[in-house]
């Protein structure tokens, strides 16, 4: 059965529709981030290193567009889709997100804005209050931009990488491209914690 899943997913990663099926999914992912599409990166870069398909700048490409297609169609829709984040509950993991974006908007927006990329929730949450309070499309733009770009690089790149590693053995090169993605992003999301709790030390800032 295993035999059977990796045969069809190189097959799949084979095909070019395989590539807008990517941007197709992370447009979908930035609107309701209940697809994984972070795991889809870690894969194709785990498949790219170990079978050798996908191209991984294809990928890249791909997510990079579908990341800012979505990003920004969630920005314009901020003022309507403001109310559905209201009405979340503050103690799901939405809501953390919410509790988080709103905390660090407030400190450091573009910085929190290529962060939020890295947090399923925490960039669809960002993207629609940025659009709901109307902060500015074109820095928003360039911020998410960043932030898709690095974001796409490390989520294909950290699969290629545990692809190599295991590059004779495909699943578990899939199973290592994809922890390691997942660890890279909570890294990402504690190191930025603790650099905006070390600025606001230095700035003299309640945390409060």
């Amino acid at each position: 059965m295993i035999d059977s899943l990796i045969s069809f997913l190189e097959q799949l990663m084979q095909m070019p529709i395989f590539y807008p099926l990517v941007t197709l999914l992370i447009i979908g992912d930035a609107l309701a981030p209940i697809i994984p599409s972070e795991t889809v990166l870690n894969l194709a870069g785990a498949f790219s290193a170990s079978v050798g398909v996908p191209n991984p700048m294809g990928v890249i490409v791909a997510a990079i567009i579908g990341a800012v297609i979505g990003d920004n169609i969630c920005y314009l829709l901020g003022n309507r889709l403001i109310g559905v984040v209201n009405r979340l509950d503050p103690n799901s993991k939405a809501g953390s997100a919410i509790t988080w974006v709103k905390r660090n908007m407030k400190r450091r927006a573009g910085v929190t804005i290529i962060v939020a990329r890295f947090i399923p929730w925490a960039r669809w949450v960002a993207t629609i209050v940025l659009g709901s309070i109307r902060y500015p499309w074109l820095s928003f733009f360039v911020y998410d931009t960043i932030g898709a770009v690095i974001w796409a690089f490390l989520g294909v790149g950290v699969g290629y990488l545990g692809g190599s590693l295991f590059a004779d053995w495909p699943l578990l090169a899939m199973v290592v491209g994809v922890t390691l993605g997942s660890l890279v992003g909570l890294a990402i999301q504690r190191i930025q914690v603790r650099l905006f709790e070390w600025l606001d030390v230095r700035r003299g800032v309640s945390k409060l």
